[in-house]
C-alpha cells in the first residue's frame, strides 16, 4: 500500500510551520502573500481588525499612543506569532496601533476565515492561544521592565528581542525610532548607545544598528529578556 505523500511546509513562520496538512490546505487558498513596509500601520487603535498578519520575516510593533503625542511601545510581533490573536478573545479592535518596525512579508488571513477555522479546528485555536499568552507574558514583563530598569538594560533587551525577528545582526533604525520604541528621548538613545559602542558590543551608522557582540549585549540586558524568551519558547515548543 502506498503511503500518502507529505507535502513539504513552505511558510517561515513559526505558527503555520507547524500546522497539519489538514488544517493548511482549507488555510492555504485563503493566504496572501503580502509586503511589511516600514513604517506601515497594520492597525490602527479601535479600529475593527479585518486581517489576521502572520510575519514570515521582519517585526510588527505594537505601541500606545498618549493624547499629548508620547507613545512607547508595549510588544513586538515577529515570524513567531500572529497580529490580530485577540480575535479569538471575541475582542475585534485593541486601543493601540500595530506598524511595522522592521520590514519584511507575511501572510494574510481575513478576520472571517481567521475566525472560522479557529472554530472548526482545535489545533488551530491552541496553537493561536498559546502564542497570545506567550505575547501576554511578553507585554506584561514589559511593563515591569519599563518601571524597574534602566534605559540601558531595555535598549539590550530591545535590540536582542529585533534581532531575533530579524534574523540580521544589522537593524536598520534611527536613534529617533528607537526612542520612540523606549519611550525616551532620541539625545537619551545616544547616551545610551555611547557606552555600548565603546564596549563593542554594537555599532550605529547612518540610520542601521549592527550588533557585533550578541553575548555581550546578553549581559548587559536585564532578565526580562530571559523571561520573555523562555516563556515563548515553553509556549510554542510543543
Amino acid at each position: 500500500m502506498a503511503r500518502a505523500e507529505v507535502l513539504p511546509n513552505p511558510f517561515k513562520n513559526h505558527l503555520l510551520g507547524k500546522l497539519s496538512q489538514d488544517v493548511l490546505a482549507r488555510l492555504r487558498p485563503h493566504l496572501r502573500p503580502v509586503d511589511l513596509d516600514l513604517r506601515q500601520v497594520i492597525y490602527e487603535p479601535n479600529v475593527p481588525i479585518e486581517h489576521a498578519y502572520f510575519p514570515e520575516q521582519g517585526m510588527i510593533s505594537v505601541v500606545s499612543l498618549m493624547e499629548d503625542g508620547s507613545s512607547i511601545e508595549i510588544g513586538t510581533i515577529g515570524r513567531e506569532g500572529v497580529a490580530g490573536a485577540t480575535l479569538l478573545l471575541e475582542t475585534n479592535a485593541v486601543p493601540y496601533q500595530f506598524f511595522v518596525q522592521l520590514p519584511g512579508q507575511a501572510q494574510r488571513l481575513e478576520a472571517s476565515v481567521f475566525m472560522e477555522e479557529a472554530e472548526r479546528s482545535q489545533e488551530f485555536r491552541q496553537l493561536v492561544l498559546r502564542y497570545q499568552s506567550a505575547f501576554m507574558t511578553q507585554t506584561m514583563q514589559g511593563v515591569a521592565c519599563n518601571g524597574l530598569h534602566s534605559v540601558q538594560r531595555r535598549c539590550c533587551r530591545w535590540l536582542l528581542m529585533a534581532r531575533d525577528r530579524a534574523d540580521s545582526d544589522d537593524l536598520k533604525l534611527t536613534h529617533e525610532f528607537l526612542g520612540l520604541m523606549l519611550g525616551v528621548r532620541r539625545a537619551s538613545v545616544t547616551e545610551v548607545l555611547g557606552p555600548l559602542q565603546e564596549a563593542g558590543l554594537v555599532r550605529s551608522n547612518h540610520g542601521t544598528i549592527s550588533i557585533l557582540d550578541r553575548k555581550g549585549l546578553e549581559n548587559g540586558a536585564c532578565e526580562c529578556y530571559r523571561v520573555i524568551a523562555n516563556q515563548q519558547k515553553q509556549m510554542l515548543s510543543g
